[in-house]
């Protein structure tokens, strides 16, 4: 016959070395878990506390250009033309020099209106130093990053307007402004920026 104290004691003894078990491996897995998110965060870290020669990113083109005259110092917004901006946008560099910028959108009034059409930015020629060399380019540690230079203004897949004087100014990895020559597009975009966002970012 079982003596009944020393069934518990053995019952209780087992749960006891379950239990510790069951501790050291939750513990083990705690640290494991611990040090593969040390190493990410690590890795992340070392991302964004320095600047990135090579990258690339793209976005969507999404903005608003008012039909403003020159000079005008009051804005009627029920009332003033506008139009809309929409499209694609992508850009890469690679080791401090850049290899494409392209964007294509379509825009037209807002009313609906018969003058819809599309536009194309390419052939982007980077500004050169004094001397004529290039400064590399590079995406600082908050994902910003801005270029000057000329390109080419298309109009329904046909060049309308050469060496158009552009910067583009990405802001934290999050938006894009493209600006162009108001001169250079005989006030195609009525001195106003386009706008847009990244949606992919890679470096």
């Amino acid at each position: 016959m079982v003596n009944t104290d020393m069934l518990t004691d053995i019952i209780n003894g087992s749960r006891g070395i379950s239990a510790m078990i069951i501790f050291i491996v939750s513990f083990l897995m705690i640290l494991s878990s611990s040090s593969v998110l040390n190493q990410i965060t690590d890795s992340a870290l070392g991302q964004i506390t320095k600047t990135n020669d090579t990258f690339s990113m793209n976005g969507a083109i999404s903005s608003l250009v008012l039909g403003l005259p020159v000079n005008i110092t009051t804005v009627d917004m029920n009332n003033v033309q506008k139009f809309i901006l929409s499209g694609d946008w992508k850009m890469n560099v690679d080791k401090g020099n850049l290899t494409d910028f392209t964007a294509s959108f379509y825009t037209g009034p807002v009313n609906g209106g018969t003058s819809n059409h599309t536009h194309q930015l390419g052939d982007f020629r980077v500004d050169s130093n004094k001397n004529g060399s290039y400064t590399p380019i590079q995406i600082s540690p908050d994902r910003s990053v801005s270029i000057s230079g000329i390109l080419v203004v298309g109009t329904n897949g046909n060049s309308a307007w050469n060496d158009v004087n552009a910067t583009i100014n990405v802001m934290k990895g999050r938006t894009i402004s493209i600006d162009l020559a108001d001169g250079d597009t005989e006030r195609h975009f009525m001195g106003q920026q386009i706008y847009g966002i990244v949606k992919g970012l890679e470096i």
